[in-house]
């Protein structure tokens, strides 16, 4: 392997460290906050995380096409962890939406709902 396959290697392993410090910053438990109640009839979604990810596998992908070699298509240490990255996070996020929809049709937002 050449010395710059190993460093194009190294910023996605990188990303992925500052990523995962991030997620377990933010995913630890403060303290247990009332959320406001929306109007009846409104459903609000939960907050996510998964914007982030979709955006971090997009930069792979991207830093993946943009710093390859004079006869690659892409960068492969920074391409395909990307794009598993990003069909994780949508394959995730449809499943997400899935759960929140049955969720909303089986009539669990009304007044004791805690959105």
């Amino acid at each position: 392997m050449s010395d710059t396959a190993i460093g194009f290697g190294l910023i996605g392993i990188g990303m992925l460290v500052v990523l995962g410090i991030v997620f377990v910053v933010f995913s630890r438990g403060g303290p247990a906050e009332a959320r406001p109640k929306p109007p009846q009839g409104v459903h609000l979604p939960s907050p996510s995380f998964l914007p982030v990810v979709l955006s971090l596998g997009g930069a792979l992908i991207g830093s993946g096409l943009a710093f390859r070699g004079d006869n690659e298509i892409a960068n492969p240490f920074l391409a395909i962890p990307g794009l598993l990255v990003f069909v994780a996070g949508c394959v995730w996020w449809v499943r997400a939406a899935n759960h929140e929809w049955r969720d909303t049709e089986h009539g669990s937002h009304g007044d004791e709902a805690t959105h």
